[in-house]
């Protein structure tokens, strides 16, 4: 029976209430594609971590984050996005801050962030600065 491709996207203030519906489509998006019981947990922790990690790049009251969570036949994507400080969410700076041990409380470590999914993708296009978490469905190739 072939499946249909679906895509949830939502937008929100930088109001950590409306996190815990980012984690909670994550789930449902990667029981879809087959994900084990951890991996859906540690699909949905990431997407949220990420998210709460871009509040504080968002400069003003009216700054918005838009996340897209897409089902593709070998994986999920969730792609975060934001207009204000020119860094990505979670980005080489905090990769590096991490590992060096200089994360701060309340920040989330990039190298955890890595370990939760496949791959992470950065790009900016016209303003606004968007990363992408890529989790890989049991049997596709990393590679994708």
């Amino acid at each position: 029976m072939p499946r249909e491709l679906t895509r949830v996207a939502l937008l929100f203030p930088p109001d950590a209430r409306f996190v815990s519906g980012v984690g909670a489509a994550a789930e449902h998006i990667g029981e879809r594609v087959n994900l084990g019981p951890a991996e859906v947990l540690a699909l949905s922790q990431a997407a949220q971590h990420a998210c709460q990690s871009t509040f504080s790049l968002l400069k003003d009251d009216s700054a918005t984050l838009r996340v897209v969570i897409e089902q593709f036949s070998d994986r999920v994507e969730i792609s975060i996005e934001h207009q204000g400080e020119a860094l990505p969410t979670a980005g080489l700076d905090t990769f590096l801050d991490a590992a060096a041990g200089d994360a701060g409380a309340g920040q989330f470590s990039g190298i955890l962030l890595m370990s939760l999914v496949d791959r992470v993708k950065y790009k900016t296009v016209g303003g606004t600065q968007r990363m992408t978490l890529v989790k890989n469905a049991p049997g596709s190739s990393p590679d994708k």
